[in-house]
């Protein structure tokens, strides 16, 4: 006899998949991706040259693996669309986000070089202030980005590998 105590073991399963997959399916609307902040976003369209702070050398194990060095003193182009940034910075292409914040993050993977294949990730973050571009001209408040330039690097030597990592703070003012 059935008391009712007891709820069919199929409508237990049914309804715990069916909460589980409730909980792993994105919001409405957003599709899983970072918003796009719009309008909002905070303006960093313009040239930045990158200003190192401290001791902007490389370990020396990134020199035995002939890494370049940090490009100090040259400019990162940022172009905005909407949140969405692309940037160059020393011949290098990046792509990224802004957000209405100010934060902004970008990551760049060029090609190995062709003299033993280094093979380069690099990535900035990055803290914006300021106004538009157009703001700093009469005395209004030009941009500035404060933040971090961090390159991971490695080479294949016959079976092994080289590694080094390199981590920069930096300021860059809009020009």
């Amino acid at each position: 006899m059935n008391s009712g105590r007891f709820i069919p073991l199929a409508a237990v399963t049914t309804a715990l998949v069916s909460s589980t997959v409730l909980l792993l399916a994105p919001a409405c609307g957003d599709g899983g991706a970072v918003p796009d902040c719009g309008e909002e976003c905070a303006p960093v369209e313009g040239l930045y040259p990158l200003a190192f702070q401290g001791d902007a050398g490389l370990p020396p194990e990134c020199v035995n693996l002939d890494v370049p060095p940090l490009p100090q003193g040259q400019a990162l182009t940022l172009v905005r669309d909407g949140g969405t940034l692309t940037g160059t910075l020393d011949g290098v292409a990046f792509k990224g986000q802004v957000y209405a914040t100010g934060d902004l993050s970008l990551k760049a993977t060029p090609l190995p070089r062709a003299d033993g294949g280094l093979t380069t990730f690099l990535s900035l973050t990055a803290s914006f202030t300021g106004g538009p571009a157009d703001s700093g001209v009469d005395g209004g408040i030009s941009g500035r980005l404060s933040g971090n330039f961090t390159g991971n690097y490695s080479r294949l030597d016959g079976n092994t590998s080289q590694r080094c990592f390199v981590t920069r703070p930096f300021t860059a003012t809009r020009r």
